[in-house]
């Protein structure tokens, strides 16, 4: 392959003068490597330059001429070759150690090898050049060029070991024919070694020592190199060749006769002498970037240099003169800005993704490239360029240029692309959704949408789901709008699209019963509404399975149950299908969540004074009121059973029976919460005068807990009245005459209020109750002059048994009837007994004993009684007669009680 010289040149290169520094005049030989340059003096001596020509060290490697030098560049070392006296073998090869040198010291000298056997007779042929391999170091392989077309080749380490042999020819019988350039390629397991003649390219595999030529022509000395790679270069008058060990490759087509080659980095250096018809000879030194074909640096020279080298990475130059100059390669910035204003922007990218720039860095020039072709209206390029700077450069800088441009094509392609690495927002979905829309291209807003499986629900859509939802929904596209809703997995997208753009209800049902009962139930409580006035059945029977644990048990949350309160305001217009929603929940076998809600829902639709009749639905059909209020006070009675707690709460249900003057929930209600007075109320405020008096026998009985104040109530209640209710005041007096409720004063100032009523009426009543209470006061009287006469003895028998002495007369046994013999015990009551008829320690008489005991516990149990002073407050709550509870306690001792009286 040729490439013509049509390159441009640039001076990627800035050449400073060394002025201090000084190379000796009889300089022969130079190498370079990343730390030093070497230079051979024809006097023996080597000049070692470090650190960019900072420190200088001469010193003698030899005793006469040095003729080669090579710097091991991954070694720290120096190869030197050269004469030791002008006998017939003197040339030696001299390994220095470059890496252990002292200022002002040589460094040290590793070893000392003759390239020429010991016992060679002939004079040393002449060595053109030397190549070196040291990738086993310290093992080296060091091949020797001579002027005879042989090849020395010495393998041994830098120790004393013997050294390995061996003689490659490039043309057998051409002793003539100079070797002029030696390269070793590959490791130690692969090595194959360039040769170059004055006629003939070849390779040797340095394992088997054969041969392949690789070109029938060869090159001038000093005008072989090699690249990073391990291609041979070749530098010829026409062109320079680059040669694997395969054969030969590309080639280069330059101008000029090649004097010297040298490689640097990715650049090659050749000193060039050309000679144009009709003017003199010109010598250059040009620096090629081959890679993106164009000559980095072209310095123009007064006649050969003695030295071209590559050292620190720059080119030295030594001149004839001894003078030096170093050429340094600029950054990679300054050669891009020398591009920017040439306006060669494509060789700028070249360049920069040749050097491996960072990206941020490549995309500027792409985006400095797409400004360029922009202001020259060539918006197809310019895009190109953009859409390459995606991840460095803001979106808007591009987008803003080609809508002001009105270039929607392009900028769709820009947007694509934008989505296509994931970094598009929700603005750009929405331009690029808007491009397609008034571009009307539905097949790419089909590819868009649907492609790369992004509606099957595998896998996210790339882009933002929302914002191409609402572009879809605004451009009338529901299609797309639902296919993206449904590959996001949102639901509540989906519904919006059906329902408000489709209105297809059924379908919308449908999905419905495919989601997760959890989000079903949060989609209902959105959507729900609109599908309950448009298909009120279906959409009550799905919430029956919300709300209850039917449904599809394969589910990953069949278990989680819906509150029935969540869904209740989507019934305003459907009372009748919310009651029977709350009848089938309520009737479920498992209980419901919020059961408290759905019994004051209930209740509340059951006691409203008129629900609206739904003709549409014959399955719901309207319930007359009288019927509600039967199922209402029902349904009171299921959740609060004798007994338990109520499952619902009392007060929010007495409000809505105050509300809706409901009676017997009322009633029912008061009862349970023991508000007797409040039930009282109730029938006496409807002139149920019947159920007042039904009511009141059932709660004031004292016997089942009831409130015998009632009856006052009652009674007050017929009193005030103005209308004569004989027969109901009759009926009362009999229930209290029966009971003994309530003393007669009582009774009589609380019907002696109402002027309608007659003294026959309580006339019999009275009379009754004042003869029992007469033949009461004379019992008590009888009692109290009996329990006189008692005191009165058992006072003059405690005296007697203070004052006198009491003679025990007994002469039998009181317990055995045995004859009294001693030891005899006698007990004050009277009793005597032997002392073997007892058991021992017994300090009673075992026949008094008993009856004494009685009387204790009688005693303990009135004293107990009188200090429980709760009881005794509740008794006299619950009391018709007050003063004769206290009458009782002030008889068990409730004074004469030190604990009742610290109370």
């Amino acid at each position: 392959m040729a490439i013509g010289l049509g390159w441009k040149k640039f001076s990627f290169f800035e050449q400073s003068d060394r002025p201090g520094v000084a190379i000796p005049e009889e300089t022969t030989c130079s190498s370079g490597s990343v730390e030093h340059i070497a230079f051979g003096c024809s006097g023996g001596q080597v000049v070692l330059f470090e650190r960019a020509f900072t420190r200088q060290l001469a010193f003698q490697a030899h005793a006469l001429q040095v003729s080669q030098l090579v710097c091991l560049r991954d070694c720290h070392a120096l190869l030197s070759l050269g004469q030791e006296d002008a006998s017939l073998s003197s040339t030696l090869i001299k390994v220095w150690n470059l890496e252990g040198m002292q200022a002002g010291s040589p460094p040290p000298l590793l070893r000392s090898l003759k390239p020429f056997a010991g016992n060679q007779r002939m004079p040393e042929a002449e060595i053109t050049c030397i190549a070196v391999h040291a990738a086993s170091w310290p093992r080296l392989t060091i091949a020797v060029g001579l002027a005879t077309s042989q090849i020395y080749v010495l393998r041994g380490g830098s120790g004393k070991e013997k050294l390995q042999r061996s003689v490659l020819h490039m043309r057998e019988g051409a002793a003539g024919e100079q070797v002029v350039g030696l390269a070793f390629k590959g490791p130690d397991a692969d090595l194959h070694l360039y040769a170059v003649t004055h006629a003939q390219t070849a390779a040797f595999n340095m394992a088997t020592s054969s041969k392949s030529v690789l070109d029938e022509m060869g090159a001038d000395r000093d005008c072989t190199t090699l690249n990073p790679q391990g291609d041979l270069v070749v530098a010829r008058p026409e062109a320079v060749y680059f040669y694997s060990i395969d054969g030969r490759g590309p080639c280069f087509v330059f101008e000029g006769q090649k004097r010297q080659l040298r490689w640097l980095q990715h650049y090659l250096a050749s000193v060039t002498t050309s000679t144009l018809p009709g003017s003199a000879t010109t010598t250059a030194l040009h620096v090629y970037d081959l890679r993106n074909k164009l000559v980095a640096a072209s310095v123009p020279l007064q006649q050969d240099p003695r030295h071209i080298e590559t050292a620190w990475g720059s080119v030295v130059i030594v001149r004839r003169d001894g003078s030096v100059s170093v050429l340094h390669e600029k950054g990679l910035s300054a050669k891009l800005e020398l591009l920017y204003s040439k306006s060669l922007f494509l060789v700028a990218l070249n360049l920069a993704q040749s050097e491996e720039a960072e990206a941020s860095a490549v995309a500027e020039i792409r985006r400095r490239y797409g400004d360029h072709l922009y202001a020259k209206h060539d918006y197809d390029a310019a895009m190109a360029q953009y859409v390459a700077t995606i991840g460095f450069m803001e979106p808007s800088y591009v987008i803003r240029k080609f809508l002001d441009a009105q270039r929607i094509h392009n900028l769709t392609s820009y947007l694509e692309e934008l989505h296509s690495q994931k970094l598009a927002g929700a603005d750009h979905t929405t331009l690029l959704l808007n491009c397609y829309t008034k571009l009307k291209d539905v097949s790419k807003l089909d590819a868009f949408l649907r492609g790369s499986g992004a509606t099957d629900g595998s896998t996210p859509p790339p882009f933002d789901a929302e914002t191409a939802v609402k572009v879809c929904r605004s451009a009338g596209y529901y299609e797309h709008a639902l296919a993206v809703s449904q590959a996001a997995n949102e639901p509540e997208w989906y519904l919006d699209i059906l329902l408000e753009d489709c209105q297809q209800y059924d379908e919308a049902l449908a999905y419905l019963q495919k989601l997760p009962r959890q989000q079903a139930a949060a989609a209902l409580t959105r959507h729900g509404k609109s599908l309950i006035n448009s298909r009120p059945e279906a959409t009550t029977a799905l919430l029956m399975q919300l709300c209850t644990d039917m449904g599809d048990a394969s589910k990953a949350d069949s278990e989680w149950v819906a509150k029935i309160g969540d869904f209740a305001h989507l019934y305003t217009n459907r009372p009748q299908a919310l009651m029977l929603l709350c009848e089938y929940v309520l009737n479920s076998t498992r209980a419901p969540p919020s059961e408290a809600l759905l019994f004051h829902t209930l209740l509340q639709l059951y006691l409203a004074d008129d629900l609206p009749e739904e003709q549409d639905d014959q399955s719901m059909a309207a319930t007359s009121e009288t019927t509600r209020r039967e199922q209402a006070l029902e349904l009171l009675r299921r959740g609060w059973p004798p007994g338990d707690e109520p499952r619902y709460d009392p007060d929010h249900a007495l409000m809505l029976c105050r509300m809706a003057g409901f009676k017997p929930g009322l009633i029912f209600l008061y009862e349970n919460l023991r508000l007797f007075r409040e039930v009282l109320q109730v029938l006496m405020s409807a002139g149920d005068h019947a159920g007042l008096i039904e009511a009141c026998a059932r709660l004031g009985d004292v016997s089942r807990g009831g409130d015998p104040h009632l009856w006052t109530e009652v009674l007050q209640y017929f009193g005030s009245q103005q209308y004569d209710c004989s027969a109901q005041v009759r009926e009362v007096l009999a229930h209290i005459e029966a009971g003994a409720l309530l003393p007669p004063l009582v009774v009589l100032q609380a019907l002696a209020r109402n002027p309608q009523l007659k003294l026959a009426v309580v006339k019999d009543y009275a009379a009754r109750t004042l003869a029992a209470e007469g033949a009461a006061v004379e019992g008590d009287r009888k009692a109290i002059a009996r329990f006189e006469e008692e005191t009165a003895a058992m006072r003059a028998e405690a005296a007697e048994l203070k004052t006198k002495v009491r003679v025990f007369q007994n002469n039998r046994c009181a317990l055995s009837g045995g004859p009294l013999e001693l030891p005899a015990v006698h007990f004050l009551c009277g009793h005597s007994f032997n002392a073997r008829s007892l058991g021992e320690n017994e300090r009673e008489c075992p026949l008094c004993a008993p009856q004494f005991r009685t009387i204790l516990d009688i005693r303990r149990s009135l004293r107990a009684g009188a200090a429980e002073q709760d009881k005794f407050f509740t008794q006299l709550r619950n009391s018709a007669d007050g003063f004769n509870v206290i009458a009782d306690f002030f008889g068990r001792g409730i004074l004469n009680n030190p604990a009742a009286a610290t109370h």
